[in-house]
């Protein structure tokens, strides 16, 4: 009989021991694949949302909570900072380009942010790429708003619709709208898999007309003279001219040397890699778990296998008295050990691409960042092999039982 078909027989003769066995290497394997992924995809993901500039200047406060509200639209922003710091960065000499934001209000829990025209005929958000239309054009007027991908997609929108925002940079229970004025809809940005696929871009001037309660409660005819008071930002992005200029420049804002300006300046590659540190230690913990599962799984095929042997020693020795080399039961014994865990590693893999798959939707609505759930790398070769030489290694324990077989005792028992 074909060695393959011996062990096929063997594994399907106790196949809910095998399939428990096969279940516990998936999952083992199926976790570590998943946070692998997860890991390599997200840390990819939030460095290329980064790399369209250098430094991030804004209020004084936390430059983690800076870099997230400002990169990648997540949690609150610090407070507001006099326009003067973008004016006084704009025309700094060594300032290549400078993006002011003002995060306003909120459609749908989409942020409203104001901007300048600049953020789409010269800025970059990746190296040679900037921002291109689905349709229709960029906004050249107060009250008009171009819109990402994701915000069209789950709202909605269209090209001249018009909506309103909400105050507050989420949604909540209560919260009212800016009735009095409408946005309208110019442009649809193509996706970038970018947080600006979440991003709802106005002009500055949108934003602060729409806070501009001092001139409204005053009851002035022209609502559209904004308070010099009014005219704040929450952030501005720098790209320099050379990089020699990064640590002088930081440095001057951040010690209060620049221009009298109390701000702060912070690197977004650099608080982001501290984020990923951070989240690598819990990232490490969860993979020692998941690595106990394989290796409890392992355990458990050298139990399966071994406790089946009482069970197989008159077979064994049927076997043997009919020719059956002793390599060969020892084989059969390996090989039955290899393919339980080659099958638990390899489904396990599987189950770990597709829980990714499934979940990147959800990641993708929170953070607007892409990770793909068919993204493969050595690392997964690596963990099957290694995986399978494990099960190979705990199966040697029965094979040499199986080896050591008593043929005529065995015989004569069973008679």
């Amino acid at each position: 009989m074909n060695t393959l078909r011996i062990v096929y027989k063997n594994i399907k003769q106790r196949s809910l021991s095998s399939m428990l066995t096969i279940l516990s290497v998936l999952l083992g394997v199926g976790l570590v694949t998943a946070i692998l992924i997860l890991k390599n995809e997200s840390e990819e993901a939030f460095n290329q949302a980064a790399t369209g500039y250098e430094i991030i200047v804004g209020p004084k406060g936390s430059s983690l909570q800076l870099t997230l509200s400002t990169v990648y639209q997540i949690g609150l922003p610090i407070q507001n900072m006099p326009i003067k710091v973008y004016d006084l960065l704009k025309n700094d000499k060594r300032v290549r380009l400078a993006i002011p934001y003002v995060f306003g209000d909120n459609y749908k829990n989409f942020r409203i942010t104001g901007t300048v025209s600049e953020l789409f005929s010269e800025f970059e958000y990746k190296k040679g790429i900037r921002y291109k239309l689905d349709e229709g054009s960029f906004f050249s007027n107060d009250f008009e708003a171009v819109i990402g991908k994701e915000v069209a997609d789950k709202t909605g929108l269209k090209t001249g619709d018009t909506f309103s925002g909400s105050h507050g940079i989420e949604t909540y229970e209560g919260a009212s709208e800016h009735s009095e004025k409408k946005f309208k809809v110019t442009g649809i940005l193509s996706r970038t898999f970018t947080p600006s696929d979440r991003v709802i871009f106005v002009s500055m001037n949108s934003v602060w007309e729409l806070h501009n309660h001092e001139n409204e409660n005053n009851g002035s005819e022209d609502h559209h003279i904004i308070s010099d008071s009014m005219k704040t930002i929450s952030a501005v992005l720098l790209k320099l001219k050379s990089p020699v200029f990064f640590d002088l420049l930081r440095r001057q804002i951040n010690e209060n040397k620049y221009e009298g300006i109390n701000a702060q300046a912070v690197l977004p590659l650099f608080e982001i890699k501290q984020l990923f540190d951070i989240i690598g230690n819990i990232n490490s913990l969860i993979l020692v778990i998941a690595y106990l599962v394989i290796f409890t799984a392992a355990v458990s095929i050298l139990v399966s296998i071994y406790n089946s042997m009482n069970e197989r020693m008159r077979e064994i020795a049927i076997m043997r008295s009919l020719g059956a080399r002793r390599f060969l039961i020892m084989k059969i014994i390996i090989f039955e050990g290899m393919f339980l865990s080659a099958a638990g590693a390899l489904l396990g893999c599987i189950a770990g691409h597709a829980a990714v798959f499934f979940l990147q939707e959800k990641i993708s609505g929170l953070s607007g960042i892409k990770i793909s759930g068919f993204v493969f790398s050595m690392f997964e070769v690596y963990l099957i092999t290694g995986t399978v030489i494990l099960g190979i290694i705990v199966s040697i324990i029965p094979a040499v039982k199986a080896y050591r077989t008593d043929v005529s005792k065995n015989l004569n028992s069973g008679t």
